[in-house]
């Protein structure tokens, strides 16, 4: 099996719980999901299942889509509504306050990760440290906000946003940022990353429907995945050559890379080396 799932990552399951039940589910090794969500969160989880997980470097810094809900007046150590609250204040902001500081939030700008985080400082993770209330600094991390949009007050402190931002970036923190902008204190009460690169919450599939005796149909091929790429079909003559690792010369002067055929079999993704085909990922599948 090779190809990716775009799983709907319920709420109150990690990462790694999903990739243990499609591994179990399919009885395959080799499966690694395209950048985490946190047990509270839910929405689009891309999942790369046996040769797909070598794609991993085309769809990792793909731009991420959110929504999320601010509650305000209180600050929590995780900075979310599942650590202790730690901070206090009676100010809670009016939709009009708050969309006059929402540009100064978009653009490039330096982010601290939450101390409740998987960063790794000296050998630990920051949120191992965090839970041993050892003390540390996080060094920020240059991010990127494309747009932060207000939506809508959902309760009497609380607001619904809706936040484009490049890969990276911590939704949390932009939460504890925003609070801080606005004199005041806030967590994440709730998040839905509803888009992730290509893969977007609108054709996702649930844990249920994974599970399913057909579900392998939901399975998204390289084709599909790959769809930015130009396609080179080489002559059939070269088939064996490409099947046995031998240099093949070219006249293909694409100075970039390209979905690799032979007989209409998708050999990888290549590109010119020196006068030489070159594979750079192989996604050759063999039926045995």
């Amino acid at each position: 099996m090779n190809g990716m799932f775009n799983i709907l990552k319920p709420s109150g399951m990690s990462s790694n719980a999903v990739l243990s039940k499609i591994k179990k589910r399919f009885n395959i090794k080799k499966v690694g999901h395209l950048g985490t969500l946190d047990p509270l969160a839910t929405g689009v989880l891309p999942v790369a299942v046996g040769k797909a997980t070598k794609l991993f470097d085309y769809f990792l810094k793909k731009n991420k889509v959110y929504k999320a809900v601010f509650t305000f007046g209180k600050l929590t150590n995780t900075l979310d509504s599942e650590g202790t609250v730690i901070n206090t204040s009676e100010h809670i902001p009016s939709k009009a306050d708050i969309q006059k500081v929402l540009s100064n939030m978009t653009g490039q700008i330096d982010q601290i990760p939450p101390n409740f985080s998987a960063k790794n400082i000296n050998g630990k993770r920051a949120y191992e440290l965090a839970r041993q209330d050892k003390e540390f600094t996080l060094p920020p991390k240059t991010v990127n906000i494309y747009s932060f949009d207000l939506l809508e007050q959902v309760d009497k402190n609380s607001y619904l946003f809706e936040i484009s931002c490049s890969s990276g970036t911590y939704i949390r923190s932009i939460a504890r940022d925003l609070g801080k902008l606005l004199n005041t204190y806030a967590y994440m009460s709730a998040l839905v990353r509803v888009k992730s690169g290509i893969f977007d919450i609108s054709n996702s599939i649930t844990m249920e429907e994974l599970l399913q005796e057909n579900s392998q149909k939901q399975l998204i091929n390289f084709e599909e995945l790959l769809t930015g790429f130009e396609k080179i079909n080489l002559d059939d003559k070269y088939y064996n050559d490409l099947v046995n690792g031998i240099k093949i010369e070219t006249d293909i002067t694409k100075n970039k890379e390209f979905l690799l055929y032979c007989k209409n079999e998708l050999f990888g993704i290549a590109y010119n080396l020196n006068g030489y085909l070159k594979i750079k990922v192989n996604l050759k599948i063999y039926n045995n």
